[in-house]
């Protein structure tokens, strides 16, 4: 139930990233998770909507990438925690989370990614040709 819920609410925060045309940032979920906690997919609503094919993509894409390692560098914008971390095989990957506070070096766990390909940050100036969006991030020094 949990996995569905977290699964759904990144799904949707990402809707909010790509219909959102003011903002390049995802969109933060307003209630917490027990507050707003769905139904199990077969008790939904007929009007409900599924997650689109793309959303699907990046959740099932982000459930195969690493969940833990440490932090290279990070930096903030718009309400984000934006890091680039080693998972232990060499190969950094950017993980992009609610505002927290962390430093390079710190060991980091995180939940439910979804991973966006060629994401333009406006507030960072940047491009990331690979990042994962996070419904949590964590310090477990």
């Amino acid at each position: 139930m949990m996995k569905l819920f977290s699964s759904l609410a990144l799904a949707a925060a990402l809707l909010g990233l790509v219909a959102c045309s003011g903002s390049d940032e995802p969109a933060t979920p307003k209630a917490s998770p027990e507050a707003a906690a769905p139904a199990p997919q077969a008790q939904m609503p007929a009007n409900h909507p599924s997650l689109s094919p793309q959303q699907q993509q990046a959740v099932t894409e982000g459930r195969s990438l690493p969940n833990s390692g440490t932090v290279l560098e990070m930096m903030h914008a718009a309400g984000y925690t934006y890091m680039k971390v080693d998972p232990g095989d060499g190969q950094p990957i950017w993980i992009a989370a609610t505002m927290m506070r962390v430093q390079p070096k710190d060991k980091v766990q995180w939940a439910d990614a979804a991973v966006m390909h060629n994401f333009a940050s406006k507030s960072l100036h940047r491009t990331f040709d690979q990042i994962l969006f996070v419904s949590s991030a964590s310090i477990v020094n």
